[in-house]
């Protein structure tokens, strides 16, 4: 169920206030007050006097409020490597546009993380509990590949030019397989017909994803 953005954010303080400040915190109404009427409407809360206390839909709510805002900065720091003091205002706006399927994806993707950059426990989905005996991720460097896997290079994490057009020299790019052949004293990986041998630096700025 859709629910706007300011409702998003009052769902969030809940859970943040009570479940992990414990805190007794709810809202005061206020005269048209469109949030408490949109959150009461949809059957997340119910008026108790002047105050807006929550259901049981509306804590499962505020907690995947709460997931979807720390998984978008994980995906933020980790993937687009965006500076930590601008996640929490990256992460407000990118969160309302998780969807269900989307917001599984980026979890599993990023390895079911545990924590977001600022250090706070992500609650855990269904994709987390599947996992639990097994965590994987969908996309991870070219240095926790297992010998002669087949991968395909996903995206070069770097902000540096340079290293960006050493890669792409080598013809490393988005697509292509490589298999990982050592590991010591260098990363030794083929590609095609052709090999290479990176420092583990530069080996770790090559993100790919196992072929199936």
């Amino acid at each position: 169920m859709i629910i706007s953005e300011r409702s998003q954010e009052i769902l969030e303080h809940y859970w943040i206030e009570n479940k992990e400040e414990n805190r007794t915190w709810e809202m005061e109404i206020i005269t048209n007050d469109t949030v408490a009427q949109e959150l009461i409407e949809k059957g997340f809360a119910v008026s108790r006097g002047r105050h807006l206390k929550l259901l049981k839909k509306g804590w499962d709510e505020a907690k995947n409020c709460i997931r979807r805002h720390r998984l978008a900065e994980c995906l933020l720091s980790d993937v687009l490597d965006v500076k930590k003091d601008k996640l929490h205002q990256h992460g407000c706006e990118f969160e309302h546009a998780l969807h269900k399927n989307v917001e599984r994806n980026i979890c599993t993707l990023l390895g079911h993380p545990e924590t977001c950059p600022h250090g706070k426990k992500i609650p855990r989905g269904l994709c987390c509990k599947k996992n639990i005996s097994r965590p994987h991720r969908l996309v991870l460097p070219l240095t926790e590949c297992d010998l002669n896997e087949n991968a395909k290079i996903v995206f070069i994490k770097t902000d540096s030019s340079q290293v960006m057009n050493k890669l792409m020299a080598m013809g490393i790019h988005p697509g292509l397989t490589v298999s990982l052949i050592k590991k010591k004293p260098s990363y030794l990986f083929q590609m095609g017909e052709s090999q290479f041998a990176v420092d583990k630096e530069l080996a770790e700025k090559i993100q790919v994803r196992i072929s199936d």
